[in-house]
């Protein structure tokens, strides 16, 4: 079993506090770079393409998905660790966007853009937060891989497929438009 050693941990929390820092910077920019990139559909597998709750999730997903594969290039850590790792913390993304919108919004019966960069801001930390941890403790991931492989593919295909196919349940609605998935010209 890998444990990491003093200084490669110090090594992977400098990255992970930069990874936070990157995240939180790019979430703004993949809100709009659909848009910014003449509505590309290519772009917007990977960018919010409409007011959705859903299409939300990918404003921090995909930017922690591009800064872990450079972040893994970078740090050099073992492999099946880190995956499990960034897996984990990848998948908590959506779960906890989704909870925490619709737990405030349904209390309050509001909804507030301030609220939202605040959670953003607290979501990007603690995913990482997260993802570090996971990557220091004495778990077995070697045994685990399988499962979180599965994981892994199946939050990712989720996050792409949505987007093209969205269910029509207001998880996926447009809150400005009332559409679902990509706009139509």
């Amino acid at each position: 079993m890998n444990y990491i050693s003093h200084d490669r941990a110090r090594h992977l929390l400098r990255y992970e506090i930069i990874g936070a820092i990157v995240v939180y910077i790019l979430a703004p920019v993949f809100h709009f770079l659909f848009e910014w990139s003449g509505y590309n559909h290519f772009v917007g597998m990977f960018a919010a393409v409409n007011e959705s709750v859903w299409e939300h999730t990918k404003i921090v997903y995909f930017p922690f998905l591009f800064f872990s594969i450079a972040e893994y290039f970078i740090v050099k850590p073992d492999f099946r660790r880190f995956f499990a790792a960034k897996t984990i913390s990848m998948s908590l993304i959506p779960l906890l966007m989704i909870t925490f919108f619709y737990t405030y919004s349904g209390m309050f019966g509001v909804e507030s853009l301030a609220v939202d960069i605040v959670f953003t801001f607290i979501l990007t930390i603690f995913v990482f937060y997260v993802s570090y941890r996971l990557y220091q403790s004495k778990r077995d991931f070697d045994s685990r891989f399988i499962p979180i492989f599965i994981l892994f593919a199946a939050v990712l295909l989720m996050e792409l497929l949505f987007t093209a196919f969205p269910p029509h349940i207001p998880l996926f609605q447009d809150s400005a438009t009332g559409t679902f998935g990509f706009p139509t010209a």
